[in-house]
């Protein structure tokens, strides 16, 4: 008996540690280690804007840094144009050995990601600018030598790549602080992967926390326990989509960057909306820095100080008002201009009161770049077409009272 418990025992606790299988459903969820494993590059899908260095073995004169260009091909030696747009670093390396197998006994082939296309992330929700958000591409391999010239090493890639890499290669000579190297008395076709370093630095890396900071940061409303990432499958595993749930607020209350996971192109990031506002999570959004302290808001019209004022983020309409100086006699309605989050422009007339709570309707709260002017009242409009009407007269009297005075 004591037997079949243990062996219950050790198939529990089996089946535990098992990883998660995906089938190819739009709704498949998969579980947070696998955004996070170290092995994170095993899906990266290869496309426009990346290059690739490639070790050819044994034929090293083949080997070099490949960038994919607009078709999504890579212009090989022996193989010319040859399509990769959509596949892993696992099935180019197995796709080049059998074409190159035609040319070289038994080929084995590296590759490495030398620099990262361009990143476009869909960013939804309750987030305060959400929208596509991008990232600049970057170099991920740095060349380590002692005594060689940068600049021969880069004049050899172009004539490798035949002149078509030159972006690529200015983001790997910025990379290192604008330094690569080569290994002494060493071309770059004749090394081996091993001699490489692998320059990973975390500045570069777009992460889920950057995303949020791109899209302007949360609000009162962001539930970040729930947030959603989906993300593409590669073709040779069946393509689609998958998604995975993060609880993000440990990186908000703790500042604990565990599920502050990397993002890759093309992947989409939703952010459902808590059921009551919490106020308490700005403060803290803003000290783990995905949120602003300020933001920006355009004032005119019957202000002492018309202009761009810098506000507290989720101030109210008071609050820039108290901030440009009171609101001149005869003023009117506010009107309040803005973008929404489905890209539709609201034209709103409010009815201003420096009473008024916080966030109602009479003193709103307010959102990076509003439009807000402060129109005059009907007797103020009165006063200026008075004003307008009798000017003429009161400048012809003016005159004709000076023309007397040198008269007399």
């Amino acid at each position: 008996m004591l037997f079949i418990f243990n062996f219950l025992l050790f198939f529990i606790f089996d089946i535990s540690k098992a990883e998660p299988t995906f089938s190819n459903t739009k709704n498949n969820t998969i579980d947070i280690k696998y955004l996070e494993s170290k092995n994170e590059l095993e899906d990266y899908i290869i496309d426009t804007g990346d290059s690739i260095y490639l070790e050819i073995y044994p034929a090293n004169e083949l080997s070099g840094i490949f960038p994919v260009n607009e078709e999504g091909e890579l212009f090989l030696p022996k193989l010319d144009e040859t399509f990769v747009r959509g596949l892993t670093k696992s099935e180019l390396k197995t796709l080049l050995e059998k074409r190159y197998a035609e040319f070289i006994i038994n080929p084995n082939i590296k590759v490495q990601i030398a620099v990262f296309k361009e990143i476009r992330v869909l960013v939804k929700g309750e987030l305060r600018n959400p929208g596509f958000v991008k990232f600049p591409a970057y170099s991920s391999v740095s060349f380590v030598n002692n005594n060689e010239s940068n600049d021969s090493n880069l004049d050899l890639l172009r004539r490798n790549n035949n002149e078509s890499n030159d972006s690529n290669l200015d983001l790997l000579r910025r990379n290192n602080n604008g330094k690569l190297k080569i290994a002494q008395n060493s071309q770059l076709n004749n090394k081996t992967l091993e001699n490489l370093m692998i320059a990973k630095s975390s500045k570069n890396i777009t992460t889920l926390s950057d995303a949020i900071r791109k899209a302007g940061g949360i609000n009162s409303k962001t539930d970040l326990s729930r947030v959603e990432i989906i993300r593409d499958v590669p073709l040779g595993k069946g393509g689609g989509k998958k998604r995975a749930i993060i609880d993000f607020n440990a990186y908000v209350n703790a500042f604990d960057p565990t599920n502050d996971i990397r993002i890759f192109d093309g992947d989409t990031l939703y952010f459902p909306k808590l059921s009551k506002a919490d106020p308490s999570q700005i403060p803290r959004s803003i000290l783990s820095g995905i949120s602003p302290k300020f933001i920006s808001v355009n004032l005119f019209g019957r202000v002492e100080n018309p202009g761009v004022v810098k506000v507290p983020l989720e101030a109210a309409l008071s609050d820039a008002i108290d901030l440009t100086g009171p609101i001149k006699p005869l003023s009117g309605k506010i009107v309040l201009i803005r973008y929404e989050k489905d890209g539709t422009v609201i034209k709103k007339n409010i009815s201003y009161s420096a009473r008024a709570k916080r966030g109602s309707r009479r003193n709103p709260f307010l959102k990076a770049d509003d439009l807000i002017s402060v129109r005059n009242s009907l007797l103020g409009k009165s006063t200026g077409v008075i004003r307008e009407i009798t000017a003429p007269f009161i400048g012809l009297y003016t005159t004709k009272e000076i023309i007397n005075s040198f008269n007399d």
